[in-house]
């Protein structure tokens, strides 16, 4: 079985948890016998193949013609990601390009059980040529996608989250592919309500004009299912897994007072504020405790300002970005990691925690609350429930410790390879 991966991350070009997301279910694939090729939102003409797990880690690189690209032993980090902005009218020519590539396509004898109409595609042009920042890059990577893949033999499509669904859906059409359509996080839960219109727009038509829609977590499920209308048959819900580079999981002691972890973008969607309102309570009881703020994004310097405002000098700590090793680092160093996100589909930073043996606290509004069984679930908006369970735990060691070890014993259970089989079963559904 040969899949067509599309997706806006994979390590080492991580901005949230899809990246890993992806790298984890590609890797358990490809150790069940599935050929994942996937195209990358690089400047480069090239795709990349994992035949085998080992691959994962260095995936092969091919020119669009499906040769081994001259670039094969250039780390895959020196590719250079669509970040730029593009010139003024340098996407004019997608509506031709995709007409012609539509021409030139022959049909299949093989009909998807979906199909996508032509008014819909039409649509999908008109969005991409909007001029939006963000909405250029999905067009420029939509057109590559389109280039790369005539040259390629694929049995499936799976696109991961908006940026994507409008390649998969002209590649389902044109080329009369089933498609999966994973979603990783709604606009609803980036913008904590309605958000852009086009990229709503773009989720709906994903998401409704797929064969089978792959949620993170019931809770992302029911937000499609209530605000997209997706039907309940083709919603199938498989749950993310973890994995660290770091195999032996053994903590750092960098300070002597237990170390409480913030790790993630900082956006209102992840709750950093709740988590230094948190901090604030806390260190007003007590100061033998520091608190790590790790991450970055749109709110760095107002959560930085304020901070610095209360008072508290060393007891919070900002890093700033940072790189996977980086991550696992602070994880090593933290005692307990709270995920207070008012909306998270699911979460694998608490997977990650857990590896590392930290106590956990989460939202109850998260997708990761379903299945951890170890962690404190609190619904997010209730600071002083978690102000006393992070009191608890550093007064009572014994107790802290013991958290810890149930953490790390409970995260055995959550493998990509098990997710991997629940994928495959997807894939099955629609090539039988």
């Amino acid at each position: 079985m040969r899949i067509l991966m599309l997706t806006w991350e994979y390590p080492p070009f991580i901005v949230g948890g899809l990246g890993m997301a992806c790298y984890g279910l590609f890797r358990g694939l490809s150790s069940l016998g599935v050929t994942v090729d996937f195209i990358l939102p690089v400047k480069e003409d090239v795709y990349f193949e994992i035949k085998s797990s080992d691959e994962a880690d260095h995936p092969r690189i091919k020119s669009e013609n499906g040769e081994e690209a001259k670039e094969q032993k250039k780390p895959l980090e020196f590719f250079k990601v669509m970040y730029e902005i593009p010139e003024e009218g340098a996407y004019a020519s997608l509506k031709a390009f995709i007409v012609e590539v539509s021409k030139s396509l022959g049909v299949p004898s093989r009909e998807p059980k979906l199909q996508v109409p032509d008014e819909v595609i039409s649509r999908l042009k008109y969005l991409l040529l909007q001029g939006n920042h963000m909405i250029s890059k999905v067009s420029l990577y939509t057109e590559k996608v389109l280039r790369i893949a005539q040259r390629l033999s694929f049995d499936l499509i799976h696109a991961h989250d908006w940026l994507t669904y409008p390649a998969g859906l002209m590649l389902k059409k044109y080329f009369n592919k089933p498609l999966v359509s994973h979603i990783h996080a709604t606009e609803f839960d980036r913008a904590l309500g309605f958000g852009h219109p086009i990229i709503h727009e773009i989720e709906y038509l994903g998401l409704n004009y797929a064969d089978r829609v792959i949620a993170v977590s019931r809770y992302t499920a029911n937000i499609i299912k209530e605000h997209y209308f997706v039907p309940e048959e083709k919603v199938r819900v498989v749950y993310n897994a973890y994995y660290a580079e770091t195999k032996s999981s053994q903590k750092i002691k960098k300070f002597k007072e237990p170390v409480v972890l913030f790790l993630g973008r900082l956006t209102p969607q992840k709750g950093p504020t709740i988590f230094l309102e948190l901090a604030k309570k806390v260190l007003e009881r007590t100061k033998k405790v520091r608190f790590l703020v790790a991450g970055a994004g749109e709110m760095e310097r107002e959560l930085m300002l304020w901070a610095s405002s209360l008072g508290y000098g060393a007891h919070i700590m900002f890093t700033g970005f940072l790189k996977r090793a980086e991550v696992e680092r602070a994880l090593s160093l933290a005692d307990i990691v709270i995920m207070p996100s008012p909306s998270e589909p699911f979460g694998i930073v608490a997977l990650e925690a857990m590896h590392f043996g930290c106590a956990l606290i989460l939202s109850k509004q998260s997708g990761a609350s379903e299945i951890v069984k170890s962690a404190y679930v609190v619904d997010y908006w209730d600071v002083d429930k978690m102000v006393d369970i992070v009191l608890e735990l550093i007064n009572k060691p014994e107790l802290l410790k013991a958290k810890q070890e149930e953490a790390r014993r409970e995260v055995q259970t959550f493998r990509w390879e098990d997710r991997a089989r629940e994928v495959l079963e997807v894939y099955r559904e629609l090539l039988s």
